[in-house]
């Protein structure tokens, strides 16, 4: 019974092999290159929902930036900066509350959803990082501002406060220790 069992095993092996081939070459022949093909998808009605914010553009450093702006543009800057692999919705939530007491920015960094991806992994180095934000809140005619961060933001975030404190008055990191630590 055992011996019976094995060779069962072995030969649906065998018989599946190259049937799951054999599927796979009838897909790519009837669809053809469209395998490859990015298919083009509508936005989800909760990421323009008008109470958190107007959808914006800046191009700093020569990209485009995306950010979604709320609050009254009078009151202080908060920015939020995204970490990996998510966007400016990740921070939903907080946009929602702080926007009573402060004007508030989710950025998307470069190389996410609608901001611009630049060819080449020099482009994504940190200094580049850190004047995207710099240029982004000096575009929006800030000079101090509070900066929330998490994850790979947070990375991004510590730099921003270490090379330009004078602009930093608040630094809120989530998910991520000091550099040096």
């Amino acid at each position: 019974m055992e011996k019976g069992r094995v060779i069962g095993v072995c030969l649906g092996f065998l018989l599946a092999i190259p049937a799951v081939f054999i599927r796979l070459i009838v897909r790519f022949i009837s669809l053809g290159c469209g395998v490859f093909r990015v298919k083009t998808r509508t936005q989800p009605a909760c990421l323009l929902d008008p109470e958190l914010g107007v959808h914006k553009y800046m191009s700093v450093n020569g990209i485009k930036i995306h950010y979604v702006e709320a609050g009254d543009s009078d009151k202080p800057l908060m920015l939020f900066v995204h970490g990996f692999p998510e966007f400016w919705f990740s921070w939903r939530h907080q946009i929602k509350h702080f926007k009573r007491n402060y004007r508030v920015v989710a950025m998307d960094t470069r190389g996410y959803n609608e901001s611009d991806k630049p060819a080449g992994i020099d482009e994504y180095i940190l200094k580049n990082l850190v004047e995207d934000v710099k240029g982004l809140v000096e575009g929006l005619g800030v000079s101090k501002f509070t900066l929330v961060a998490h994850d790979w933001g947070g990375a991004i975030a510590w730099n921003v406060a270490a090379i330009y404190p004078e602009m930093v008055e608040n630094l809120i990191i989530c998910n991520l220790p000091h550099v040096l630590a």
